[in-house]
């Protein structure tokens, strides 16, 4: 049961409050810089740490599973304690976590130091996120959300470049880049955030944030496995596993008078359109990035270093979309309006590019990374404003913190599943291609191991028949890329359709409505509730 006290007395604004918003960004863009770094150093460190196959998939995985884990609980966290308590121990936690990757001694200790980094950088994204209604202009929360989300995109291009240099040097270097940028922000915050006041709210319900942790751990770590094998225990136990435990938390929360989290927002139209709409957007951020660099750089044949000055256009029309949209939205158009725009972009975008794969100019993908690349941050604001709106003052934290949840859930399956179907594709394609030549089965699977060596080293193959394999792999890749490209249009297509169905019975609050709101967002935040607020 939650109980009532007197309103803390308003703080005095801190000096720098002004550039609150784009500060939130930036802390955003260190966890979102993370698992990039992370990305990029991997096979130079799964070298030096001796890492096993298993252990490989783990680096990959282990942090996003770590956030995705926690990040409810330290929402709750932050509303018992303090929001800006909460962040300042999430900078030091991800600091303390990026340092011990980049120093560790073994594969454990690496390990150990990717779950730490991503509780702590995972509890800086959440808190950073339910900021943002407290420090945004009266009636203008969804161009907060555009200055948050472009701060987070070209923050992220900035940091992720500077460790993608460092990993040349030594990989070690690159997690640095985490630790420091941590520091500077711990520093800042006080000067930049005003505090936020507790919610007194005695609801910690153990048994629900248990069952929660346990499920999202097993079905991500199965997820992870993949790309290993569809049918291995290894990826269909804990697969399973997940889906019936986080069914356990669905019905246990459900019949739980204290539940920590409100599980009946899923049964709210507006709530369900904002999960759709975080699929568009995570799923598609995670298909468009992964699967086009994969293209340039193993088929297009851009030369490594340059493969990022090709993603720029995808990155700064993503900047750009989330100013404009946030702008548009604070000027009067509907989240319904914003989901539909930004899933037709995103669609269109990703047609232009599964229709240019055999391309090998920068020119042809130009076009395509660019509208992809708005629309798939378009439709971040009216998924944050939303998932903002339907939280419970009294379940604040958990609730905002839960868009992290969920885009690491897409993000996940995306990365997984586009990555399968390529790889699938590619070497089914190559297979047939050797077969119809007249290669005996024993001699294409020593084929195919040489352009799985190619991809983890670089190293060309050396015998005929691996180069001839090489080649019909391009080809392949092209038209898996094609097929992905398409296929993920549609699933876009249809969750932003549905979104906007969903939204057709919404009523966008009036301009006045909206301001005052805002205005007395942190009020409420700060003004412990009684009882949680009824779905909209």
């Amino acid at each position: 049961m939650s109980t009532t006290t007197p309103a803390a007395p308003v703080a005095k604004a801190p000096k720098l409050i002004a550039l609150a918003v784009p500060f939130l960004g930036i802390m955003a863009a260190i966890q979102g810089t993370s698992p990039n770094i992370n990305s990029t150093a991997l096979v130079s460190l799964t070298r030096d740490l001796n890492m096993s196959g298993g252990q490989v998939a783990l680096a990959a995985s282990i942090q996003t599973i770590a956030i995705a884990a926690s990040v409810i609980t330290t929402g709750l966290l932050a509303d018992r304690l303090g929001r800006r308590k909460v962040l300042l121990v999430g900078l030091l936690v991800g600091a303390a976590g990026a340092a011990l990757s980049g120093l560790a001694p073994v594969s454990a200790i690496y390990l150990l130091g990717q779950a730490i980094a991503g509780v702590g950088l995972g509890a800086v994204y959440g808190a950073s996120f339910a900021y943002i209604h407290a420090v945004a202009k009266p009636g203008k929360l969804p161009a907060a959300l555009g200055v948050f989300g472009a701060m987070v995109g070209l923050s992220t291009l900035i940091l992720t470049f500077i460790g993608g240099l460092l990993v040349g040097v030594d990989w070690r270097l690159a997690f640095f880049v985490l630790t420091v940028a941590s520091v500077i922000c711990f520093f800042l915050v006080p000067l930049v955030l005003p505090d936020q006041p507790k919610l007194k709210s005695e609801n910690l319900d153990f048994g629900g944030q248990i069952l929660l942790i346990l499920g999202i751990v097993a079905f991500l770590y199965g997820i992870s496995q993949l790309g290993k094998s569809l049918t291995a225990p290894s990826t269909l136990i804990p697969l399973i596993a997940g889906v019936v435990v986080l069914a356990l938390f669905f019905l246990f929360e459900s019949k739980n008078k204290k539940a920590f989290y409100p599980v009946r927002l899923f049964k709210s139209p507006v709530f369900l359109a904002a999960v759709l709409v975080g699929f568009v957007y995570n799923y598609g951020t995670a298909v468009a990035f992964l699967q086009t660099t994969n293209l340039w750089q193993y088929v297009t044949d851009v030369p490594t270093k340059e493969v990022a000055l090709w993603q720029v256009p995808l990155v700064a029309a993503g900047i750009a979309g989330a100013l404009v949209m946030g702008r548009l939205m604070s000027k009067g158009m509907s989240n319904r309006t914003a989901i539909l725009i930004g899933t037709l972009l995103a669609v269109v975008g990703f047609v232009l590019l599964a229709m240019v794969s055999e391309q090998k100019s920068f020119i042809a993908f130009l076009p395509g990374s660019i509208i992809a690349g708005a629309g798939v941050v378009m439709v971040s604001i009216p998924f944050g404003n939303l998932i903002i709106r339907e939280a419970p003052p009294a379940q604040f934290g958990p609730v905002t913190s839960s868009r992290t949840t969920i885009g690491q859930f897409f993000y996940s399956i995306g990365f997984a599943v586009a990555t399968v179907l390529v790889d699938r594709l590619t070497i089914g394609g190559v297979t047939q291609k050797l077969t119809d030549a007249g290669v005996q089965p024993d001699s294409i699977g020593t084929a195919v191991t040489s352009i799985n060596m190619y991809v983890k080293s670089g190293d060309d193959p050396t015998t005929q028949l691996g180069k001839q394999a090489l080649a019909d792999a391009a080809t392949s890749y092209s038209s898996a890329f094609t097929s992905v490209m398409f296929l993920s249009a549609g699933l876009m297509f249809v969750a932003g359709l549905v979104a906007f169905w969903l939204m057709r019975n919404y009523k966008e609050p009036a301009k006045a409505a909206a301001a005052s709101a805002s205005a007395s967002a942190s009020a409420s935040a700060a003004t412990p509730e009684s009882t949680p607020e009824t779905p909209k």
